[in-house]
């Protein structure tokens, strides 16, 4: 279905321009400083940005109908969260302490992460049936687990490495990273689904 299609490339899209776009704006404009972490672009110029993508992923997740309601629930999920990402900003590095909205940001963007990994690891595979043949369905499922198990290490490595070396643009690199498996998952997914013929199966 053609706006399932554009949904998924909505989704794909949004979580390879956000990093990319975000490290051009630095390079290209001297008033934009590299910031330590996706989020804390919302403090600089480039805050439009962050935050409409991130609206646009969230809602486009919400938007989509997977092939199962536990698919469903979990990129609904995943797509609220997103946009609390957007909405509610991360602490102001400038400022001591954690705020309620900081602490209320961290636990949406690990929640979306998350999710997001649950939903490829469990639900990725559930078109696969419709493809005839059995060593191509067992090379999609690995790519699906390896993508979902990459969308919580990338992120959660960078934390570990920001807790050890302190601040650091390593989290910025993780979470990127972590975006980039999620729409590598979405592309994917498409090129499967124009080959099994499963979208018919959407709930």
């Amino acid at each position: 279905m053609e706006t399932y299609f554009v949904l998924r490339m909505v989704i794909a899209a949004g979580a390879l321009i956000l990093p990319a776009t975000l490290l051009l704006w630095v390079a290209l404009d001297s008033g934009v400083s590299m910031m330590g972490s996706l989020s804390a672009f919302y403090y600089s110029p480039a805050r439009s940005l962050f935050v409409g993508i991130l609206v646009a992923i969230g809602v486009a997740l919400v938007a989509y109908r997977g092939y199962t309601r536990g698919e469903n629930a979990l990129l609904n999920g995943a797509g609220v969260l997103s946009i609390v990402v957007a909405l509610v900003p991360t602490g102001d590095s400038s400022l001591p302490g954690l705020t309620v909205a900081g602490a209320v940001h961290a636990v949406a963007a690990v929640g979306f992460f998350v999710l997001a990994a649950l939903s490829i690891f469990f639900y990725g595979q559930e078109t696969l049936g419709s493809l005839s043949d059995p060593d191509q369905q067992r090379r999609y499922r690995a790519v699906y687990r390896v993508l979902a198990v990459l969308v919580v290490a990338f992120p959660g490595a960078a934390v570990l490495v920001a807790w050890v070396v302190g601040p650091s643009v390593a989290l910025f690199a993780g979470e990127a990273a972590a975006l980039y498996a999620f729409a590598a998952f979405w592309l994917v997914k498409t090129y499967e689904l124009s080959q099994s013929h499963a979208e018919l199966r959407i709930v």
